[in-house]
């Protein structure tokens, strides 16, 4: 839904950040995962009203891990 939230903000670029590599990989186009594809294909379609938009893969708990350490 921030998809949408961000469309009707007339955003025109976005960054999303997800823990799920298979989801990533997925709307990158890199993975092809039946289980997903619907979703996959919304999100495609959605995303298609920005100039740009970017979907990375970022490890949340190692991150915080290294953040604890400092």
């Amino acid at each position: 839904m921030r998809l949408f939230v961000a469309l009707n903000l007339e955003f025109s670029s976005l960054m999303f950040l997800s823990n799920n590599s298979t989801l990533v990989r997925a709307i990158s186009g890199n993975l092809q995962s039946k289980e997903i594809i619907g979703i996959v294909s919304d999100i495609r379609s959605i995303s298609s009203g920005f100039a740009f938009v970017s979907f990375l893969h970022f490890l949340a708990k190692v991150a915080l891990q290294a953040h604890l350490s400092v």
